[in-house]
């Protein structure tokens, strides 16, 4: 759980948050949907520490987080099982931190490309590389800022249902960060949409359905249509 709670954040003279205040609710996937510049990346990276705002204070639940990108940011001097295994714990020995990485590696679909550099795999191999170095630490939060962004839809579509089987397992709150509709009803627990700046929550849908999350259920695309409205803030869109 993270608790944002009057948050002032500025970039000189603009504003990105303006008294933001807002708490996650346990686990499952919460996604901020919103356009491009509304503030979405300035939140994540405050519950990251990576940022730090003029006024109001970030708490989480447990202070051991992982983040996963907009880009893998692999170290290209290191092949993917040591990419990996490099953000597991120091406390382990070199042999349990590569035989953890190797577990991970076929959970991703990644065997026989173990010992490859980031600069021979495809954009989808790299990301999924950095998705598994998410995952090899066993923290309670994952923080994604738009991990799929830049992906085809072919690349993207396996890494989403990976990202969900993987998230399910764990059983730990996640927060996704994306401007793309589709990515938030096929990812989300529960979606806030947002405008801004300053930031501000114009709706938050939860409950999602499983048949909500199918491109085959006519009920996706009623969902769809209504987020595209409550982005727009228009009543029709035909």
């Amino acid at each position: 759980m993270i608790h944002w709670e009057d948050c002032v954040f500025a970039y000189g003279d603009l504003k990105i948050l303006d008294g933001f205040s807002y708490r996650t609710r346990g686990e499952g996937c919460t996604v901020l949907l919103g356009p491009s510049g509304c503030g979405k990346t300035t939140l994540l990276h405050l519950a990251a520490g990576l940022l730090e705002g003029s006024r109001g204070r970030v708490s989480a639940s447990d202070e051991d987080m992982s983040y996963l990108f907009q880009k893998p940011r692999l170290l290209p001097w290191r092949s993917v099982r040591e990419n990996i295994a490099f953000a597991l714990p120091e406390g382990m020995s070199r042999g349990e931190k590569l035989e953890r990485a190797m577990e991970l590696i076929r959970t991703v679909g990644l065997e026989g490309f173990e010992e490859y550099p980031p600069g021979r795999l495809s954009g989808g191999m790299e990301q999924r590389c950095a998705i598994a170095r998410a995952f090899a630490p066993d923290y309670p939060i994952l923080l994604m800022d738009e991990p799929f962004k830049g992906l085809d839809l072919k690349l993207k579509m396996p890494l989403i249902k990976l990202l969900r089987e993987m998230l399910g397992r764990r059983g730990c709150s996640s927060l996704l960060v994306t401007h793309d509709v589709r990515e938030a009803i096929l990812m989300g627990d529960r979606i806030l949409t947002l405008d801004g700046p300053p930031l501000r929550v114009t709706a938050e849908i939860e409950g999602l359905k499983t048949e909500e999350r199918s491109t085959a259920s006519p009920v996706f695309y009623e969902l769809e249509k209504r987020l595209y409205s409550l982005i727009l803030e228009e009543k029709d869109i035909p």
